[in-house]
């Protein structure tokens, strides 16, 4: 399941009442309260802290990549199934691409008005997340490679 975080001051039982209204659990919370971990569906989390009075300033988004399809790859000279489970399956790209609008949206709705959204992800997915975020009127700074060898 997607996850959210949060930096806010909301108390313990502030918390939980926002997973039980999101349908989430809260995960974790930091000792000082100043950081908490949602698990769930991040756009009911993100629509339950907007609720709260909590709009995030930052957003860091690790969506499904829909790779889960009965492949495999090459890791290691050994090959390896790409496999991760039920939540990976592709569902056709166009049913894709409406996942990725609909929980973007929720992200650019619940931001703070000068926040930001980081989202990784490989080739499969990330031109629809860059053109979901053209949809939605979101204004594009930058783009981060990371190369990652081996």
């Amino acid at each position: 399941m997607p996850t959210v975080t949060t930096s806010s001051n909301l108390s313990r039982t502030e918390l939980k009442s926002v997973a039980k209204k999101a349908d989430a659990k809260l995960y974790y919370r930091s000792k000082d309260g100043d950081f908490a971990l949602f698990e769930g569906d991040s756009r009911n989390v993100l629509r339950a802290l907007k609720e709260a009075n909590v709009e995030p300033n930052l957003i860091y988004a690790d969506p499904p990549y829909n790779l889960s399809n009965g492949g495999i790859s090459c890791q290691s000279g050994k090959m390896v199934s790409v496999n991760k489970g039920k939540w990976d399956v592709s569902k056709g790209p166009e049913a894709d691409h409406e996942f990725v609008l609909s929980w973007l949206e929720c992200c650019l709705n619940s931001l703070e008005k000068n926040g930001a959204v980081w989202v990784s992800g490989t080739h499969h997915i990330i031109f629809s997340v860059g053109f979901a975020l053209q949809k939605l009127g979101a204004k594009l700074l930058n783009t981060v490679v990371w190369e990652k060898s081996a």
